[in-house]
């Protein structure tokens, strides 16, 4: 969406694509849906293009609760858009307590007050946290220009500003969370599609190769169904601390979803990879679990690996659906172990 921000011919063109399909499924233009299908369109989110057509490929409606299923999965949570919304109003109250104040004493000349009322105007159109702090920026540096009897309201700008940051600060904060998995402290599923978009699209353009490993608890359903889901989630954190103690750089650990993993690696090819998940299962491998209130062992844990390295006319989906045949192909070789795409042929 970045390299969109500029180009008002192709987001006008797009816009026009959005409209005509959402009339076609007959769903409601409003902004939550429209961002769904502007996405849709862009391409920027490989999954959330295949939830739509296979929707559309089932002859399903698109009614309210799909509408709104489809937004909350992939256009950011509620948490998010209600923070953002707060940030934005504190903002613009702060700057409205200070423009008040400031426009009401006659210590300002006329001019000052033209600048002043200019910066307003923009503060009003300003529609990112970002924006409103470049704006207050440049009313600082403007203040510095005036006599003695602007240097208090230079403080109260400085004041503000520094309320802005922590505005902002806190948004970041909120945001980090959304890509965290709050169990194992990993990144996400969400952080992980984040980042194959990112390394996906430098292969694209520069050619610079990735590969990723896909890791599966073995037995993790007996797991749980014998000692509880409390062992489970021990079992989880276990795998999940030895991934990022292992691993190096900018070597990518996340959470895929119930009991696998995946580790994306930049700049690195098969071979090595497959050398790096053989150093992961070995670690995962030498982690002993015991009961605590009665003794019992409980054994070692394991894990099987698949992996896979990226290829031209790969999707994200493909070199995905790779690494996951080759996780099942060691499955289904007796477990912990790790197979390749290699394996697969």
């Amino acid at each position: 969406m970045t390299t969109l921000k500029n180009d008002l011919g192709t987001i006008t063109e797009i816009a026009k694509k959005v409209i005509l399909k959402m009339g076609q499924k007959e769903v409601p233009l409003v902004p939550e849906n429209y961002h769904v299908w502007f996405d849709y369109f862009t391409g920027a989110n490989q999954e959330l293009t295949t939830d739509i057509e296979n929707v559309i490929a089932a002859g399903k409606a698109f009614d309210s609760s799909l509408n709104e299923e489809l937004y909350n999965k992939y256009c950011g949570s509620e948490k998010e858009k209600e923070l953002m919304l707060q940030v934005q109003k504190e903002t613009q109250n702060i700057l409205k307590n200070i423009f008040d104040e400031v426009l009401s004493t006659n210590s300002i000349t006329s001019e000052y007050v033209e600048k002043l009322e200019a910066y307003s105007q923009q503060l009003n159109n300003a529609d990112e946290l970002s924006h409103v702090q470049h704006v207050l920026k440049e009313i600082i540096s403007d203040t510095d220009k005036m006599a003695e009897s602007s240097r208090i309201f230079r403080d109260r700008l400085e004041e503000a500003d520094k309320q802005a940051q922590a505005l902002r600060h806190r948004l970041e904060k909120t945001e980090r969370e959304t890509l965290i998995d709050p169990l194992t402290e990993l990144h996400n599923r969400k952080s992980l599609q984040e980042k194959l978009k990112e390394l996906f699209d430098d292969f694209s353009q520069n050619g610079n190769a990735f590969t990723g490993i896909m890791l599966d608890i073995d037995f993790f359903k007996k797991i749980n169904d014998t000692y509880g889901h409390k062992i489970g989630d021990d079992v989880l954190k276990i795998v999940a601390s030895t991934l990022f103690e292992t691993v190096k750089g900018m070597d990518f650990p996340a959470r895929y979803g119930g009991e696998e993993f995946v580790v994306l690696l930049p700049a690195t090819l098969l071979d090595n990879a497959c050398t790096v998940a053989e150093h992961l299962r070995k670690n995962i491998s030498q982690k002993k679990l015991k009961l605590v209130k009665t003794g019992e062992k409980i054994g070692n844990i394991t894990v099987s690996a698949g992996v896979a390295e990226i290829q031209t006319g790969d999707t994200i989906e493909d070199f995905l659906v790779r690494a996951d045949k080759a996780l099942y192909l060691a499955k289904n070789s007796g477990r912990n172990n790790v197979k390749s795409e290699k394996d697969l042929t």
